[in-house]
């Protein structure tokens, strides 16, 4: 290869090097052209708080959003709350999306880019039922960088993009509830009791015990007879549905009692494959000790009463390892006897 040669191929590869650099930490010199950087959805930005509902669909399934002072519902799931922060970051998101690259207008190969069958038709809507904000989006990819890039379709565009912004959503109701079900402090526990065996642990203690343990029995490690209580203090749920008096017969009850008084029943059912929940709440303070724990609420009837309104009517369907927990028996909290 001659030396003049060499010369043209070096500076080629610089400047293909400089190009490189440029795009990736210097500005896009296509950015501007063909309404690339431009907000996706025109206008949005500034009505996005007259968002009143959302209503996102994939074939057959189907998700109503409705807000309500302020706090946002999940229509399929008989109005239950949805995540706040979820919606929010959604809601966001759509508002300062930009457009990052055109792409094709062929609606036949729509399907390379999740634009086809399985993508979602969501609807922004003001209370007026006006769209403010009405797309196909298909494919999404989170970057290391926090920003997303997911493909959508406008029919007031002439062809898909590449966008930037938009939040992750689905068209199953469960996916937009609020999960989270209880949140108590479990130093707060002082007794959970299975219907044949009952967990304890004495006032300023850390340690949990079996009440009423046999003389040939030995308790499992504490780690492991704290299961519950963890569980107990951060419980959430996978879905929820609005039952008043479950048909089915319960296969399980457990109690678990704060030292300030709190009490939560839990009824555990067997429907359709899963483990429901339903939750009792009431306050029983009986030994003067109420709201003398640090991590206690100085009201806490009005916490019985936050956490009844929050529970009574519905049923909350568990994970399968938080359902393991609440279905033990005895022999689970019990060590293995040794050999003889």
């Amino acid at each position: 290869m001659s030396e003049r040669l060499t010369n043209i191929l070096g500076y080629l590869t610089l400047i293909a090097i400089l190009a490189a650099i440029w795009v990736m930490f210097g500005e896009d010199p296509s950015r501007e052209q063909g309404g690339r950087g431009e907000a996706t959805f025109s206008g949005l930005e500034t009505a996005i708080n007259d968002a009143a509902a959302v209503r996102i669909t994939s074939g057959e399934v189907s998700t109503f959003l409705n807000k309500v002072d302020g706090n946002w519902y999940v229509i399929q799931r008989d109005g239950y709350a949805a995540d706040r922060e979820m919606v929010r970051d959604f809601l966001r998101g759509a508002a300062l999306s930009e457009r990052r690259e055109p792409k094709t207008d062929n609606k036949d190969r729509f399907h390379h880019l999740g634009l086809a069958d399985t993508a979602l038709d969501i609807k922004v809507l003001d209370a007026d039922d006006k769209p403010l904000a009405a797309f196909l989006m298909g494919e999404r990819k989170d970057s290391a960088n926090g920003r997303s890039l997911t493909y959508i379709f406008q029919e007031s565009d002439t062809r898909s993009w590449l966008v930037t912004g938009l939040a992750d959503a689905s068209a199953d109701p469960a996916w937009w509830l609020d999960h989270s079900l209880l949140s108590i402090a479990e130093s707060r526990f002082a007794e959970i009791a299975y219907p044949d065996i009952t967990i304890e642990r004495a006032l300023g203690t850390q340690k949990y015990a079996v009440k009423a343990l046999k003389a040939d029995e030995k308790a499992q490690a504490d780690w492991q007879l704290r299961d519950p209580a963890r569980l107990l203090s951060e419980l959430t749920f996978d879905d929820v549905r609005k039952v008043a008096n479950p048909l089915a017969e319960p296969i399980k009850r457990v109690t678990a009692k704060t030292y300030d008084g709190l009490v939560l029943t839990l009824t555990l059912y067997e429907m359709e494959g899963s483990t429901w929940a339903q939750v009792a709440v009431s306050y029983q303070p009986d030994d003067g000790e109420a709201g003398t724990l640090p991590d206690a609420p100085m009201d806490g009837e009005g916490e019985a009463a936050t956490l009844t309104e929050k529970t009574h009517g519905w049923l909350f369907q568990l994970s399968e390892y938080d359902a393991g927990v609440l279905k033990r028996s005895r022999k689970d909290f019990l060590a293995e006897k040794a050999p003889e």
